[in-house]
């Protein structure tokens, strides 16, 4: 049972007053009359009630009054008193035992008082979002935190650099300006974190990044295709007006990059080669470059599934068709994007095994790379996935994602579904908007998800009246009480004749629009799932003067980083394909080995055993025996192509020399049993 420990006290006192003025006004003259007329009022009621209310004069003197108060007559009815007001004061209490919304009918909003946050929070260790309140990583739930913020509320300066004070693990910033790198670069690298830097403004200072080097199955491709044919923008906001045009591009896009993955050497592997492979097709009027390279491939092999989804278009379709994907593969024209995009210095796995730093910078003024970002992050949020599968649930070193302006990486596919699962895995997500519709836009159907499953929401301040609702209605309603004033007048004079007063119980938000709105720079909230909303104050990291110096002293400019790695990359011409110097020498040796064979077989036209033995060149025989010792020796691999006037496709396929010069001379010598090599 709960009571109102409030109204309790109210009736207690009450209870008191009324004893104590009963026990002097009352009790004592009862006690003085039924002593003096004790034999007279037995059973006389008409002088038991005069008695009852005679003056206290009648008690005479003080002294008088006093013998009285410790008489046993003034006990017994002191001692009925007592009883009579205890039923009563158990009667009221009784009454007023607390419902569930005693004072509360309107909403029981409030702020966080006396430390109560801290049965959740921590003052010093974890993500900081405010001073004196972290995020502690081993908390109950989820440490994903949405960050919503206008321009200049300190989504940078409060949030994201405090945070590269301690060091939490490994790091992924998005760094529109290339201003976060310059300031804290350094200071990880003095504290063991390899640094990585993924440049989309100045891509020639730069990591590589080669989204086919991470392929690991047919979705991976589909995500690739897809992103790249739908997550480039027209001016009028769409991909295209008509689906068929972007479809039949994926699918081609598709059966290019498995081609590529499936039938060319590693070199070759990029999205240039995409390009330039759909150039080369426009380039020919018919496009029978591309039919021939595919026609090649087995029936079952996924290039071959998705280019027959368009080979069968008329040629003015497929026109159509490959003008349409050349114009989603222009950027990759581009020398220093081909350069970022064909080799691959990004480990993604070490992120999950060592502190490493990784910071992808790309404009916050246009959206050319976007859909680059987004296979980006797409690819190293399944990796990292995928390794903490294979690692026992978790990665060793956890990955924090400092996502600043989120929405410019575009749409991440299922990115609803991983950042409801990332906390087993030591993955955590900190999404930083300027406002709420941005969310909404991007994420149209799950950004109500992507929202519910941060446990933490940082409000800094915003001018979105949308958003500004959305945090009032988040920060919840209190019951108040309304005092209230009624003045009644006369029709015609005006007059006052009277007033009353009367108190109204009713609901308010405990931050409405407008006050959030006008809430002071340097206050925000917090509103963390399991305790009542926190107003503090901003961490700002430059009011750490340690910390300001320590990250001055280590200062770096991003247009300064050099990549020392970069590997060798080829564009993959289908019109003139790249066969190394050694593996031409030996497609050379092997042709011409074979038409000496097929030059002996047209001389025994006979099939004499005796014939035969003699008609082959002993010369021959012993050039084929020394080239197949030296192939194996040396483990060349090379191409067979039947056909004279198309080039060497296929460079992958290990080929035993010595087992196929054998299986040709017994095809062609097939009749005579005797033959032998």
């Amino acid at each position: 049972m709960k009571f109102n420990s409030d109204k309790i006290k109210k009736i207690v006192i009450l209870i008191l007053i009324l004893w104590i003025l009963t026990e002097i006004f009352l009790i004592s003259p009862i006690a003085v009359s039924v002593g003096e007329n004790a034999v007279k009022s037995v059973g006389d009621s008409t002088t038991v009630l005069e008695r009852l209310f005679v003056n206290i004069s009648s008690l005479g003197t003080i002294t008088k009054l006093g013998q009285y108060f410790i008489s046993g007559k003034f006990m017994f009815f002191s001692a009925i008193n007592i009883a009579f007001w205890l039923i009563i004061l158990i009667i009221a209490v009784l009454k007023a035992k607390d419902n569930e919304y005693q004072d509360i009918e309107h909403g029981s909003a409030d702020w966080a008082k006396n430390g109560e946050q801290y049965k959740i929070l921590s003052k010093k260790d974890g993500i900081i979002l405010a001073k004196e309140n972290c995020l502690p990583l081993d908390k109950r739930g989820n440490i994903n935190v949405l960050v919503v913020g206008g321009s200049g509320s300190g989504k940078s300066a409060s949030y994201v650099k405090p945070n590269v004070k301690n060091c939490l693990g490994s790091y992924i910033f998005t760094d529109p300006k290339g201003e976060l790198y310059d300031d804290t670069a350094g200071y990880l690298k003095e504290r063991g974190y390899e640094i990585k830097l993924l440049n989309l403004v100045n891509p020639e200072s730069s990591d590589c990044y080669n989204p086919l080097s991470h392929v690991r199955s047919e979705i991976d491709v589909d995500i690739i295709a897809n992103t790249i044919i739908k997550g480039q923008k027209d001016g009028a906001g769409s991909s295209s007006s008509d689906p068929y045009w972007d479809n039949t591009a994926e699918s081609l896009l598709k059966a290019l990059i498995f081609y590529l993955l499936s039938c060319r050497p590693p070199e070759e592997q990029n999205l240039a080669s995409c390009a330039e492979m759909v150039r080369a097709a426009s380039s020919d009027g018919n496009s029978s470059t591309l039919h021939e390279i595919m026609n090649k491939l087995p029936e079952n092999s996924p290039a071959r599934r998705n280019f027959n989804n368009v080979a069968m278009a008329s040629d003015k379709t497929f026109s159509t068709i490959l003008s349409s994907l050349q114009s989603k593969l222009g950027k990759f024209d581009s020398k220093v994007i081909a350069d970022v995009t064909s080799s691959d210095t990004i480990d993604f796995d070490e992120i999950a095994t060592k502190k490493i730093a990784l910071y992808v910078v790309a404009s916050d003024t246009h959206s050319a790379y976007d859909f680059l970002l987004t296979i980006f992050f797409s690819q190293l949020i399944q990796q990292l996935y995928d390794y903490a599968d294979k690692h026992g649930g978790r990665l060793t070193v956890p990955a924090f994602f400092m996502l600043d302006e989120f929405v410019n990486i575009g749409q991440i596919p299922d990115f609803d579904k991983k950042i409801s699962t990332s906390r087993s895995r030591a993955i955590s997500f900190s999404v930083v908007v300027q406002n709420l519709e941005q969310l909404k836009a991007v994420y149209e159907k799950t950004n109500e998800t992507i929202i519910g499953n941060c446990d933490t929401l940082l409000f800094l301040g915003s001018p979105s009246y949308s958003t500004l609702e959305y945090f009032s209605k988040q920060l919840g309603e209190k019951t108040i009480t309304h005092y209230n004033v009624t003045h009644n007048r006369k029709a015609y004079t005006g007059q006052t004749t009277g007033f009353s007063d009367s108190d109204q119980i009713m609901g308010r938000a405990l931050m409405t629009p407008d006050e959030l709105r006008r809430m002071e720079g340097d206050k925000c909230i917090i509103l963390e799932r399991g305790v009542k909303p926190i107003k503090a104050d901003k961490y700002y990291y430059y009011e750490d003067k340690t910390y300001l110096q320590q990250l001055k002293s280590a200062a770096i400019d991003h247009n300064a980083y050099e990549c020392t790695e970069r590997g060798n990359y080829r564009i993959f011409n289908p019109n003139n394909p790249y066969v190394d110097k050694q593996t031409e020498i030996n497609n050379t040796k092997i042709e011409e080995l074979m038409n000496d064979l097929f030059v002996d077989a047209s001389k025994t036209t006979d099939n004499s055993n005796d014939k035969l033995e003699s008609n082959v060149n002993t010369g021959n025989e012993n050039e084929i025996n020394k080239f197949i010792t030296e192939s194996s020796s040396n483990n060349n691999k090379f191409i067979i192509d039947s056909d004279d006037d198309t080039n060497v496709d296929f460079e992958d396929v290990d080929i035993d020399i010595g087992e196929e010069l054998r299986k040709k001379y017994a095809e062609l010598f097939a009749d005579d049993d005797n033959a032998e090599f």
